[in-house]
């Protein structure tokens, strides 16, 4: 059985979507001191958040099928268990290939878990109220990469990096069993395990993939953004890895302010206007960035950026809600899509933006540019007939 009380349920799966941000975003500061231990350009080291992203996607396409045909809960405590022994084996790797295998393993664990978030909140609630579930999850969730950067500067400070992934290891075992004390298993009639059939499913759904792949442009601009920030914040503009670590920390702030504003709105305006909104305002603030990207200072740049960012807080809850409205029966599976394409796709932006790199903000402007344009011409050309559920 579930949680009666809202506030818990929101708590507990915040928790377990948290691992995703704990794991990409605390040891970002590290990335400089890394490399030299493991005496490897750092180009080498950031690549294990592109090996992350690709790990969470198969880890969610893995996942979803067998949630939906057996059970949130034995899926959940199996990710966050290989999650946490890998985030401990992290600590023996002594060279960098080494790092990547258990990175993978650690990314994997991650997407069985976070792949039920939405699929829990699904079974649930539908319609505006799981929008403002889904909201007031992120917001809360929110809360580990804001202070991710800084527990990873503050952990440094004192000790060594590999502590950081003590920490991810602690974390996990710990989420585990609150969920696990927290949510019973939910008396289902098991079904075989159909991938396939699941999958093609959703993506035959023409409605349900215009928004699956315009929410999907839109976030891999920020995936762009986690992938480069290093090089934005204490290359570009030379800041230390403290105000490095504030500066990130704001620029969630900002979606965590938005998804809270979106959870308000949405009680009285449909899910549908809010994630409009949301893409418009976001490809403006795009074009705005990549205009002024080779004159303006960090004191121009950092609010744009906080607020390209925070745009997501009314992209990510409305589109995910909108879709899953589609699939009461596989939302896991329909899950997994969206996580497949966002980390892939993501994946794939911060990879060319760091392929591209010539010392400026260019690339990496450039492609958080045309994503989020992409995205709002897909989503105001591929809705123009779409009536919201509730109608």
């Amino acid at each position: 059985m579930i949680p009666s009380n809202e506030r818990r349920i929101v708590l507990i799966l915040a928790s377990l979507a948290a691992i995703t941000p704990l794991a990409i975003d605390m040891y970002l500061p590290a990335l400089p001191r890394m490399a030299e231990q493991f005496a490897t350009p750092i180009s080498e080291v950031q690549f294990s958040l592109s090996l992350y992203f690709f790990g969470m996607a198969l880890g969610q396409l893995i996942g979803g099928p067998i949630s939906d045909a057996y059970g949130r809960r034995p899926v959940i405590s199996v990710g966050l268990v290989l999650f946490g022994l890998s985030s401990f084996a992290l600590i023996f790797a002594h060279s960098i290939e080494l790092f990547w295998f258990f990175r993978a393993l650690q990314s994997l664990g991650g997407g069985f878990t976070t792949v039920n978030v939405s699929a829990t909140v699904r079974d649930h609630f539908s319609g505006k109220e799981g929008a403002r579930i889904l909201s007031l999850i992120a917001s809360v969730m929110l809360i580990a990469p804001l202070i991710a950067p800084m527990l990873g500067s503050l952990v440094l400070s004192v000790s060594v990096w590999e502590s950081i992934f003590v920490f991810l290891a602690l974390y996990a075992f710990g989420a585990l069993w609150l969920y696990r004390k927290a949510f019973q298993t939910l008396p289902l009639e098991k079904t075989k395990v159909t991938p396939f059939k699941n999958y093609v499913e959703v993506l035959s759904h023409p409605q349900a993939m215009i928004f699956v792949v315009a929410m999907i442009l839109c976030t891999s601009g920020m995936y762009t953004f986690i992938t480069t920030s290093s090089f934005i914040y204490m290359e570009h503009f030379n800041v230390s890895p403290f105000v490095f670590s504030l500066c990130f920390g704001s620029n969630v702030l900002m979606m965590m302010l938005f998804g809270r504003l979106n959870a308000k709105l949405v009680k009285t305006i449909e899910p549908f206007v809010l994630l409009r909104f949301g893409m418009l305002a976001q490809a403006l603030l795009g074009v705005l960035f990549f205009a002024l990207h080779v004159k303006g200072t960090l004191y121009v740049l950092f609010p744009l950026i906080g607020l390209y960012i925070g745009m997501l807080g009314f992209v990510f809850s409305n589109a995910v809600s909108l879709v899953l409205e589609f699939f009461p029966r596989i939302s896991a599976s329909a899950n997994a899509i969206i996580g497949v394409l966002q980390y892939s796709v993501g994946a794939l932006m911060g990879f060319i933006a760091s392929s591209f790199h010539d010392g400026t903000l260019f690339p990496i402007t450039g492609v958080m540019m045309t994503v989020s344009v992409s995205g709002v011409i897909l989503l105001l050309l591929g809705t123009r007939h779409y009536t919201p559920h509730s109608h």
